[in-house]
């Protein structure tokens, strides 16, 4: 996996040096693991960390909006497009305010999301991230390629702990639920 390392910022550049979790899900997500997760996002928004994602999947968008300025965790949120085209929404200007928020972009040269743009997007986000919590991998998707080549690498990985992701449990992946979220820290 080539990584990338050239970027624009947005917030609070300070939060790359917090302790961070990448968070991901593919696109279509069995509705019977969205009340587990929304339980896991609650957890993990009360720890002292820095959640990180393209926030791009139903799933992941989700989560985000869980997230709230009462929250003890911060966002780390990277766009796949030029961060020169990307405007805040009111509460995430709100979030950058309160140094609550990084918006993040690879240097690119298109305007509009491409899926060269998401590549990019995403070998950024793992050259700064090496925690990364799989809610839910759908097969012969682009997640479960990350996930093969992630494991190869020196990354942690954690899985969502449901019998849905069991095709993904291995012995050196972590398995996160409501009440072993407090292990990200570790």
């Amino acid at each position: 996996m080539r990584k990338s390392s050239i970027f624009q910022t947005l917030g609070n550049v300070e939060l790359l040096s917090q302790r961070k979790i990448a968070l991901f899900a593919s696109k279509n997500v069995p509705d019977e693991l969205r009340p587990i997760v929304n339980g896991v996002a609650d957890k993990l928004f009360q720890l002292p960390l820095a959640a990180a994602g393209g926030w791009q999947s139903p799933l992941e968008k989700s989560v985000y909006q869980k997230f709230n300025e009462q929250c003890s965790a911060n966002i780390i949120h990277y766009v796949a497009k030029d961060i020169n085209q990307f405007k805040p929404t009111e509460k995430q200007q709100r979030w950058i305010e309160q140094n609550k928020l990084l918006i993040i972009s690879p240097e690119l040269k298109e305007i509009r999301t491409s899926a060269s743009a998401v590549d990019k997007r995403d070998r950024l986000l793992f050259s700064q991230n090496k925690k990364i919590l799989f809610l839910y991998i759908e097969p012969k998707g682009r997640l479960e390629k990350y996930f093969k080549e992630l494991s190869q690498l020196n990354f942690q990985l954690y899985l969502l702990d449901d019998p849905i992701n069991k095709a993904y449990f291995h012995d050196d992946i972590i398995r996160i639920n409501e009440d072993s979220v407090e292990s990200l820290l570790l």
